[in-house]
Formats: C-alpha cells, structure tokens, sequence
C-alpha cells in the first residue's frame, strides 16, 4: 500500500466524473480568497496609487502594505476556508486544535523558506512574511485536515485520538498519485472507490501546487522597478498564490476529467 493512504478518501457517496463535494470545496474555496483579495485591498491600492503619485517608484515598492489590512485579509481568509469546506462537505474537525496548530505551524515555517528562494529576505518585514507565509500555509493544508463523509483526507484514529503522519502529509501532497486499483476486484463500490481516492488526492496536489507555483512566479514583480501597486510587499505573494490556487483549481477539474 502506499504511505499516504491514511490521508485518502474512505467512505465516498457519489461516483460521478470529479468527486463533487471536494471539486466544489476547492472551487469556492478559491473563488472566496479571490473575492476578499479584491474587496480588501483594491480600495487601499486605488487610493494608495492617487496619494503616492508624486513619489518615486522605488519609494513606492518598498512602502508595504500596512499590517492591519494584511492580517485583516488573511483572517477573513481562514474563516471563510473552514466555513466552505464545513458548508460543502459538511465536515467535522477530526484532527485536535494542537494537531491542527502543529501543522500549519510546520507548513508556515516552510512557506517562509520558499520566501527566501523567491529573494525575499524575511527578516526585513517579519510580521509581512509571517502573515503572508500562513495565508498560503492555511490554504494549502485546511482542505486536508477536515473530514467529510463524502471524503476524509485524514490520518486514521490511534486510541481513541486522531493522530497525523506528517510524512504522509508530503506524500499525498506531493508524492506519486496513489495507484492501488486493483484489476481482479469484483466489487464494483470497492473499485468506484479506489477510483474516487486517486480524483481526490490528484485535485489537492494540482491546488497546492497551482498556489506555490503561483507564489514564486509572481514574486518577480518585486524586482521591476515599475512602481506599481501590485509590487509593495507582500501583494506579489499574496496575489500569485491566490491566483495560482484559482489556477491550480481549474487544471485538477480539468485532468480529473479527461485522466481517469
């Protein structure tokens, strides 16, 4: 079996062509963080790019985005994640807040790392780059933390308390697609079955990964001296990975469809 079949889907409902709880999750999930990047900031940029109008575009991209609205979106972000996931697939927080916690914790740490392949130097703006890196570690690992009875994406319960393979958290985001159809198997659910874990795990690695790609190409932004808006840190960050998760959404309904 492969490591990261304790993170896949046990108890499907539906066997259409894409498991539609999870295809909707991911969709309005980022259809929302789209939205709020909209609402939240381009009144502040709008403004921003009438008031800074004199002043040199160098000046411009090194004057961040305040924190206030930063934290307000990346707030506004994680409610609105757990009260998609929650409404379309009607789940239950399996794992315990400490797990949960621990988790985004680690993913945070590595979201900041990536920040510094991208050039970004973490200690000039920490409390940019620390908000900034858990808005993408918030969207990258919530949709696998939740369970629902159309699909848990969780690590199976030991004595009694739900515990999580963090190893197999990398593998199922990032590992090999799980390919333990198996052929001789008469029961038609069971196949249905190992056929909907496969569409599950493949539409979180396309997000997850349509959210870092995005995150380090728009992070060139911040190397043009264009003076733009869009360049005061961490808008390039924030923008690429919710533009890249809108993206990554897109491509895994698209190969879930024509794939399998």
């Amino acid at each position: 079996p492969n490591s990261c079949d304790c993170l896949l889907p046990k108890r499907p409902k539906q066997t259409m062509g894409v498991p539609t709880a999870a295809a909707i999750t991911l969709a309005a999930h980022a259809a929302g963080n789209a939205i709020l990047l909209y609402h939240i900031f381009s009144p502040l940029l709008e403004q921003d790019a009438i008031d800074m109008t004199h002043l040199d575009p160098s000046v411009i991209i090194d004057t961040a985005i305040p924190p206030k609205h930063l934290g307000h979106f990346v707030a506004l972000s994680c409610i609105l994640s757990i009260a998609i996931i929650w409404g379309c697939q009607r789940a239950a927080l399996k794992l315990s807040l400490v797990n949960n916690m621990i988790l985004i914790g680690i993913a945070t740490v590595f979201a900041q790392c990536s920040f510094i392949l991208c050039g970004i130097n973490p200690m000039k703006l920490p409390i940019h780059t620390f908000i900034s890196a858990l808005y993408v570690a918030t969207n990258t690992v919530l949709p696998i933390t939740l369970l629902a009875p159309s699909g848990e994406v969780i690590a199976s319960l030991q004595h009694g308390k739900s515990r999580l393979n963090y190893e197999a958290v990398v593998a199922y985001l990032f590992g090999p697609i799980s390919n333990n159809i198996n052929p001789s198997t008469q029961h038609k659910q069971q196949r249905q079955h190992q056929l909907y874990q496969r569409k599950v795990q493949r539409m979180h690695q396309h997000s997850t990964l349509g959210t870092l790609i995005g995150m380090c190409a728009c992070a060139i932004f911040r190397v043009l001296d264009h003076g733009m808006q869009i360049q005061r840190y961490p808008m390039p960050t924030v923008i690429g990975a919710t533009v890249g998760g809108v993206g990554g959404v897109l491509m895994a309904l698209l190969v879930t469809v024509t794939v399998e």
